[in-house]
């Protein structure tokens, strides 16, 4: 899925206060090396061309981890929880696609996806399933 489409759905279902707040956020210095959006060009945007603006300025790992930091900062944790799962479900997909189609026999494994639940919040762990051998780290820390 296209992370546009991704940021997208999700926004969609903000409504239009806590998209004001969301856009208001997005001027902000949210996470460390990442330069806030200016105000002039979010004033007036509406939820596409928001998303238009997201991914011109960041890259998509990055526009994706922010649009989550900024979900959370606004209590919208279960969003932000479920975008970063669909765009790590979607990264996994796509690479176990191309490296399906690939004529080299070394596949890499895919990069770990961090999980990470605020106070009472719930991870839902991903179904394993073919080719889940090997070392697994899991850190729980409260």
């Amino acid at each position: 899925m296209l992370v546009k489409k991704l940021l997208l759905d999700t926004l969609e279902d903000l409504g239009g206060d806590d998209f004001r707040t969301f856009k208001w956020y997005l001027s902000m210095d949210i996470l460390d090396g990442c330069r806030p959006i200016p105000k002039s060009r979010l004033e007036n945007a509406n939820l596409t061309e928001t998303v238009d603006k997201i991914t011109e300025t960041y890259e998509e790992e990055l526009a994706v981890k922010i649009t989550a930091e900024i979900l959370r900062k606004t209590y919208q944790n279960n969003a932000a929880q479920n975008l970063m799962s669909r765009y790590a479900a979607e990264g996994n997909a796509a690479a176990s696609s191309s490296s399906s189609t690939s004529t080299s026999s070394a596949v890499a494994p895919p990069a770990p996806a961090p999980l990470m639940a605020q106070q009472g919040g719930v991870i839902i762990a991903p179904t394993l399933t073919s080719g889940t051998t090997g070392s697994w780290n899991i850190t729980i820390t409260k």
